[in-house]
């Protein structure tokens, strides 16, 4: 796939084939905390777009390629954890980081979303600068980090 630079604001983005890449996409059922999440990872440098639909989720994963998916578990039309394993079983998506950001507290379902693929789960609600922290380890991983893999 082609890919370009397109200015942006003052700022050079990166494009393929014309469609903007997201570093982050974020989906989660309420708007409210999805559009929260969105301006607050947005003003720490990462581009973010997010959708409250899981249903149409997948195919704009697949149309923007983003690098990071942070998904909430308990939605009404497909749940993160199916989410989840439909990224990890397609070879275009299979290597974006997948983090679990979820109200449930219980072990089986870090489990669960261990075993479908999630990089990382973390509950909320969570401090913003833990959520942050794990952005950026999830999408600038240390040298350490990549060794030990």
């Amino acid at each position: 796939m082609a890919e370009q630079k397109i200015d942006h604001k003052n700022k050079t983005v990166e494009s393929r084939l014309g469609k903007p890449v997201y570093d982050v996409f974020v989906v989660d059922d309420n708007y409210d905390q999805a559009n929260i999440m969105k301006l607050l990872i947005n003003q720490y440098g990462f581009r973010t777009r997010f959708t409250t639909r899981s249903k149409t989720a997948y195919q704009t994963i697949l149309k923007y390629k983003p690098r990071l998916v942070i998904l909430d578990l308990m939605m009404p039309e497909i749940d993160g954890l199916n989410l989840c394993k439909l990224i990890r079983e397609n070879p275009q998506t299979a290597h974006t980081k997948i983090l679990i950001y979820s109200g449930k507290l219980y072990d089986s379902d870090k489990r669960k979303a261990q075993l479908v693929g999630a990089d990382l789960f973390l509950t909320k609600p969570t401090k913003s600068q833990v959520l942050i922290d794990s952005i950026r380890r999830l999408l600038n991983p240390s040298r350490d980090e990549i060794l030990h893999n």
